[in-house]
């Protein structure tokens, strides 16, 4: 029986650090992927404060999924455009 030696590099050791290499990438895109699932899932749940908490609150603005006034509330906005504005009654 051969012994084994652990510091000589051979082929297989080579094959195994590019596998592993490789493999690597493969697990972090799955991982993305895996979050990313998660995170769209997570915008579909959304929280409707009632009428009455709406005065004051954030509107408008230059952003992704930019928030909106409820009914009977219209989005009075700031003098910078790209800041939103806040919601105020009708």
């Amino acid at each position: 029986m051969k012994k084994i030696q652990w510091n000589k590099v051979t082929w297989y050791s080579k094959l195994l650090a590019v596998v592993v290499f490789v493999a690597t990438f493969f697990f972090a895109f799955y991982l993305g992927a895996q979050y990313e699932a998660a995170n769209l899932t997570a915008q579909w749940i959304t929280y409707t404060p009632p009428l009455h908490w709406a005065t004051g609150m954030h509107c408008g603005g230059f952003i992704k999924n930019a928030p909106t006034c409820p009914t009977s509330y219209r989005c009075q906005l700031n003098k910078i455009a790209d800041t939103g504005g806040v919601c105020v009654p009708e």
